[in-house]
């Protein structure tokens, strides 16, 4: 009867929430994603896709024609079509969470606190609202039992609001520094804006 409490007890300390098990997706090696957003601008939709892989704070994104490196750092946002590149340093980081809220999962509980939580089916979806500025005041984010997302919201301090439907994501290898930065040279014809 004591050891079947005991292993009653032991099981419930290693039960996972669905938040739990995606600030344990983040805090090794790293997590590639694919999603489409939606973006209401002035009462205007602007729909999109990105791609992009987060390792630590470290990342590499595409989607829409731009191409941003971030090795912690430095970030890169390259535009091909223009030829253009800024880079800036990484604590810049409060445009380019506005810019993708996708990559505040990966410190979700350090930007966010729960205001509440509800079962829809077998996913959970969870009101947070800001406890750090990063240009999002709350957001809505559904997540499946295993941690990963399905779902978001968010609520932008200008008033706009970023839909995303995430549709894929999954852990995979870690990559090289080297990774998180853009490998190729650009020529005279590009426009580089260096702000570091």
């Amino acid at each position: 009867m004591i050891l079947t409490a005991l292993s009653f007890l032991t099981m419930q300390s290693f039960a996972q929430t669905p938040l739990e098990s995606l600030r344990r997706m983040f805090s090794s090696g790293a997590v590639s994603m694919t999603a489409e957003y939606e973006m209401i601008v002035q009462q205007m939709p602007v729909v999109g896709n990105s791609e992009i892989l987060l390792q630590g704070k470290m990342y590499h994104l595409q989607g829409n024609g731009l191409e941003v490196f971030c090795n912690g750092d430095a970030l890169w946002t390259i535009d091909e079509s223009s030829k253009e590149i800024v880079i800036e340093p990484c604590d810049a980081l409060y445009d380019a969470y506005v810019a993708n809220p996708l990559l505040l999962l990966a410190e979700l509980d350090s930007y966010f606190q729960i205001k509440s939580q509800k079962q829809v089916g077998s996913n959970t979806e969870y009101v947070l609202h800001a406890i750090k500025d990063c240009g999002i005041s709350k957001a809505q984010v559904t997540l499946a039992s295993d941690g990963r997302v399905l779902s978001g919201k968010f609520h932008l301090e200008d008033g706009n609001v970023v839909s995303v439907k995430v549709l894929s994501m999954k852990k995979t290898e870690e990559r090289s520094l080297s990774f998180f930065s853009p490998s190729r040279k650009f020529g005279s014809d590009w426009v580089v804006t260096d702000l570091r």
